[in-house]
């Protein structure tokens, strides 16, 4: 995690130890207790407290934050009360019968947390097709191999997962464009970027479809140090694990669970078990696709806010994004200046309200 979302963790999971000290709460005794929190407790305290505003500094005291804020809180505190029981749970003897009675509080609260998420203000869903911030941080959370809860068993397929998704998340690439991808076409070291390429069609290539680079190809930067490592460590070490499983050695990158190249339907199964397990935290857009239109929209962002003209963060889009044509960036251009129109609209708002306070 950064050093921002950690933050912004700590900072939601301070409601909840706030509750629990107003309520004079002992979490862990009461997550081994018989009297453990009943629904009244959870959604008409623990729920309606992360809905308030608890921020001391402003002149102007909200009641209540954005449903976007309490969802962010309420994953991350979600998130930790499971991880938390756990813990207890690792100190308990599996035999006694406090084992399954806290397994089954777990259960309970987890239950009453799930069903209280909030509908965020609607959108323009036409054009909001990628993923919101907490969502990104969420599926990297739960692909993240380093996470002991994370999606997944094999510790390869873990790595693989995570490698896959982190490249299309970061970089734009289409299913085909990943799944085109040599060992050859990653460079690790002082300079770190993975080269896209279209090549000629490869004859031991057994996929149906088979898939293809299309578009124009490009050279991307590999910024992030720790993203480096990780594919790093991912071609030489848990690659060669997926490799071994399959009788034929191959140059792609992204290997299946049988070490074979992994294939689109693959990509289009794994997405979907992930929106159907993770159903509260995940939209039900979530597809190779709707990553690509993540990061088309947060690339768009970042250019603006760099001063760039409109004709020149087409420019730059199409280049990233491998296009040949301008005009498939109108709809993040238009996206954004949808999302700036809200933030002015929402300042408009506030300076109006503050010119109507008497101080």
């Amino acid at each position: 995690m950064s050093p921002n979302t950690l933050v912004r963790n700590l900072r939601e999971l301070s409601v909840l130890y706030l509750w629990l000290e107003s309520e004079n709460i002992d979490l862990e005794l009461r997550i081994t207790s018989k009297k453990f929190f009943n629904e009244a407790e959870i959604k008409g305290g623990l729920v309606e407290y992360l809905k308030r505003d608890h921020e001391k500094r402003r002149k102007v005291k909200k009641i209540v934050v954005t449903p976007n804020t309490f969802n962010q809180r309420l994953t991350t505190v979600r998130q930790f009360l499971s991880w938390y029981i756990d813990v207890v749970m690792g100190a308990i003897p599996f035999s006694s019968s406090s084992y399954e009675q806290t397994l089954a509080n777990k259960q309970i609260l987890l239950e009453f947390l799930e069903t209280s998420f909030t509908n965020a203000p609607p959108t323009n869903r036409s054009q909001s097709k990628g993923l919101d911030g907490r969502e990104i941080d969420f599926l990297l959370t739960i692909l993240n191999p380093d996470n002991k809860q994370a999606f997944g068993r094999d510790p390869a397929v873990k790595y693989r997962n995570y490698i896959l998704t982190s490249i299309m998340l970061y970089y734009g690439l289409r299913p085909g464009e990943l799944l085109s991808l040599r060992v050859e076409d990653i460079t690790i070291g002082a300079i770190s970027s993975i080269r896209v390429e279209r090549r000629q069609p490869d004859p031991q290539d057994t996929r149906k479809p088979r898939p293809q680079i299309k578009r124009n190809g490009r050279i991307l930067p590999i910024e992030d140090p720790n993203f480096a490592k990780s594919i790093d460590i991912y071609i030489t070490e848990w690659r060669d694990v997926l490799e071994e499983k399959s009788e034929q050695e191959s140059d792609y990158l992204i290997l299946s669970d049988d070490g074979e190249p992994l294939s689109q339907s693959s990509i289009t199964q794994f997405f979907q078990l992930l929106r159907k397990k993770y159903s509260n935290d995940l939209p039900s857009h979530l597809t190779a696709k709707a990553l690509r239109h993540s990061f088309s929209s947060q690339m768009e962002r970042t250019l603006r806010s760099s001063g760039m003209d409109e004709d020149k963060r087409k420019q730059a889009l199409a280049y990233l994004r491998g296009d040949s044509s301008l005009s498939s960036q109108d709809v993040y251009i238009a996206q954004e200046v949808e999302e700036q129109a809200k933030v002015a609209l929402q300042k408009y708002q506030r300076d109006l309200i503050m010119e109507d306070i008497p101080w």
